[in-house]
């Protein structure tokens, strides 16, 4: 598929998608200034109740998006792996809320990233908060049953195809593309002996490669009975009609039966994302205007190198109250 942007919708139509970005999304004290907004309040009150209903006992996730001084990211998915996830969903859900409430033209989609889009799955309505927080508790003991290797992800700035050009003369054959975020966004997953390897050569090169925030290598085979189980899981799992069309980085068209939506809430686990090719079939479709969902504006940066020249907002990339969130998407939006 070309690089070159899509052209522009016929017929002067436009979109508006709402994205929900996965783990490195997390940022300790995000929802600080928002903790009393209702919706905002409801999410992490439901998350910490629900938890400690199914035997959490690690620091309550309302502390965690509250408390600027809250472990980072590094330490906490070290430390406290499900904390690391509940937080992670709970603030982009969060978050989601208030923007659905203010965002002027309304928003006609959402578009989920990796373990993002079960929070998608949520924003839509096809499943509930409390579902969710369910979903990321199993996930979580099937992959400590799993006695996985020691494995995680990496980004690079490299094309998918250099990438695959580098782990073929390093051979790397552990290694896999995990994700084509934008041109020159590639991730790679694998065993962690192998994405030293391929740091090593990244350099060399003068190319840049950096280990993401990671449990484990997401969107690699070394999951596969991982998602099995996850399946077999969800298929018990009741799934409501979306109220707004759900999207995901593993496919180029929206979810629309309960089976395709069930399929996107375990596709983190094994299956490679492909966000640069959904970007332009969203934009074909006549999606103009990006909002994203989470802290540090993760999405809404790979948006604007993947479409130049479309509109992009990222009002929670900071923790920032509602008043400076509306300020901030009326700047980006006009």
């Amino acid at each position: 598929m070309s690089d070159d942007p899509p052209p522009a919708p016929a017929g002067g139509t436009s979109r508006t998608v709402l994205m929900c970005p996965g783990q490195g999304a997390y940022l300790p004290g995000a929802l600080r200034h928002l903790r009393e907004v209702p919706s905002v309040a409801r999410v992490l009150r439901t998350v910490d109740a629900r938890g400690a209903a199914l035997g959490r006992t690690g620091p309550p996730v309302s502390r965690l998006l509250t408390d600027a001084a809250a472990p980072d990211p590094d330490h906490l998915v070290r430390t406290d792996p499900l904390g690391f996830d509940l937080a992670t969903y709970a603030a982009v859900v969060a978050c989601a809320t208030v923007l659905l409430d203010l965002a002027a033209p309304p928003v006609h989609a959402v578009l989920g990233h990796s373990v993002g889009d079960l929070a998608a799955l949520t924003v839509a309505g096809a499943i509930t908060l409390e579902q969710g927080v369910r979903l990321l508790h199993v996930r979580d003991r099937l992959l400590r049953d799993a006695a996985l290797p020691a494995a995680g992800l990496l980004a690079t700035d490299l094309t998918a195809g250099q990438a695959a050009d580098l782990l073929r003369a390093e051979d790397l054959p552990q290694v896999r593309i995990a994700a084509r975020n934008a041109p020159y966004q590639t991730v790679l997953a694998g065993p962690e002996e192998q994405l030293a390897a391929v740091i090593r050569a990244a350099r060399a090169l003068g190319r840049r490669a950096t280990p993401l925030t990671s449990r484990t290598a997401y969107h690699h085979p070394l999951l596969t009975e991982v998602h099995h189980a996850f399946r077999r899981l969800l298929r018990a799992q009741r799934v409501a009609p979306p109220t707004l069309p759900v999207h995901t980085a593993t496919t180029a068209g929206p979810a629309r039966t309960p089976d395709q939506l069930r399929t996107v809430a375990a596709a983190h686990l094994t299956e490679p994302l492909a966000f640069h090719r959904t970007l332009h079939a969203m934009r074909r479709a006549g999606f103009t205007t990006y909002l994203d969902s989470g802290p540090r504006a993760l999405l809404s940066t790979l948006a604007r190198a993947g479409l130049p020249g479309c509109t992009t907002a990222a009002p929670a990339r900071t923790p920032v109250g509602v008043d400076r969130i509306r300020h901030r998407l009326a700047a980006a939006l006009g």
